[in-house]
């Protein structure tokens, strides 16, 4: 797994409506953003991506520290039906981070404190008054402090929005002051905007909106008519080019089952502040009611030669409607380090069957793992010389490793890619 489990489960419960509201804003609010770059002139857009890109370098990785205000706030027909504000400290130089954030959700106040480092994470809301802290047995790193833009899907993301923009000209306004920073304001009305924007927010709306549980009944289930309305924004880029803050609304509508139509407002607000003197403490939790874990680092093989030894699973084919085996297939790593994994693949047939067995492999391979990852590509060689493509991936959490081949299905077999260590 890429991530521990219960790192992730914290940071979702902690951020989840933030991941609503940036779902919801994904086909409004970014949308316009790009938008009023596309609107520009070529020597526009490219100054704008060029802030955009600029920021995102110079937050995680060029000054020392920086806080960031955000605000969201979610009305229904022109009633706050959710919201959120938060601060978020940044110390970029020693990689740590605090966010105290209150989220309201129809009537439920909930008030939310993290802390991050190298070395672990502390947790708290407002449900529980307990300190959660997880220390790691290693440095990690926070990933705060990646840039979105060095991703690998970042210049595929940047293609799809220039492409789904499309021809929108002359609706925004840049305004360059005396000291050389930059006020991009720009709006779109319904008529203005692409049907395939509408498409994309219609069928995210509905996904978002359409499948509220009970315990989220402030929120409409908006399920049909679904368009956007309107979309506005506004960035102040100084000039530098680091963004200084951003306003954001755009207005969807749509009905519930009932037929009733629902106007959805979101507004966005984000300030950066305190570049370069912004400071980051950990809490002192003296006094106060705290529960401590350890977390192992399973994004490592932290005793890789456990991982030495045979591993297999059956071969299984579809027969007169019932599952039928026909064979094992077997990997038997031979070596294993923290980077790196290897061994031998190869497959065996039952008695009778051995007409499967035509095209049954057999070789050699070495995978390295990627990046904070337990999976590693491979490619390897056949008895027949043909190169053979795949990767492995080991379970930190129980004795089984995955492997895959990229192959064709061979007529009516089943293969599975989860082999179990083999303890004979």
């Amino acid at each position: 797994m890429k991530r521990n489990l219960k790192e992730m489960l914290l940071k979702m419960k902690l951020k989840k409506k933030t991941a609503m509201f940036l779902s919801f804003a994904l086909g409004t609010v970014m949308f316009a953003s790009t938008a009023m770059a596309e609107v520009m002139s070529k020597s526009g857009y490219d100054q704008l991506k060029d802030s955009m890109k600029y920021t995102a370098e110079s937050l995680t990785s060029d000054v020392s520290s920086y806080t960031l205000d955000m605000s969201f706030a979610l009305k229904d027909n022109g009633t706050v039906i959710s919201s959120e504000t938060s601060l978020n400290k940044y110390d970029v130089s020693k990689q740590a981070m605090e966010n105290v954030s209150t989220n309201i959700d129809g009537k439920v106040k909930r008030d939310n404190y993290y802390y991050a480092d190298k070395n672990g994470y502390i947790n708290k809301n407002s449900d529980q008054n307990v300190y959660y802290v997880s220390e790691y047995t290693s440095p990690r790193e926070v990933n705060s402090f990646k840039n979105p833009f060095k991703e690998k899907e970042a210049s595929d993301v940047e293609k799809i929005a220039d492409a789904l923009v499309g021809n929108l000209k002359d609706s925004v306004i840049v305004t360059e002051n005396t000291d050389g920073s930059k006020v991009l304001s720009g709006s779109l009305k319904e008529s203005q905007i692409p049907a395939l924007i509408n498409a994309i927010v219609s069928l995210q709306s509905k996904n978002e909106f359409g499948n509220r549980n009970n315990n989220e009944n402030y929120m409409p289930k908006i399920t049909k008519d679904i368009f956007v309305k309107e979309i506005s924004g506004k960035m102040v880029v100084n000039k530098d080019g680091l963004i200084q803050s951003i306003l954001g609304t755009g207005v969807l509508s749509g009905k519930d089952d009932s037929g009733k139509e629902h106007i959805l407002t979101l507004e966005l607000l984000g300030k950066v502040t305190n570049v370069n003197s912004t400071i980051v403490k950990k809490p002192d939790l003296s006094g106060k009611t705290v529960e401590k874990n350890t977390e192992r680092d399973y994004n490592k093989l932290t005793n890789p030669e456990k991982y030495v030894g045979q591993y297999k699973t059956d071969i299984l084919i579809e027969k007169d409607n019932k599952f039928e085996k026909i064979g094992e297939k077997f990997i038997d790593i031979t070596k294993a380090t923290e980077t790196s994994i290897s061994g031998r693949y190869h497959e065996e047939y039952l008695k009778g069957y051995e007409n499967y067995a035509t095209n049954k492999k057999d070789f050699e391979f070495t995978a390295k793992f990627e990046e904070n990852n337990l999976n590693g590509p491979f490619t390897a060689t056949s008895a027949s010389g043909d190169a053979i493509k795949g990767d492995v991936s080991v379970n930190p959490y129980s004795a089984k490793i995955y492997f895959n081949i990229n192959e064709n299905i061979r007529g009516n077999m089943i293969f599975d890619s989860e082999y179990s260590r083999v303890f004979d």
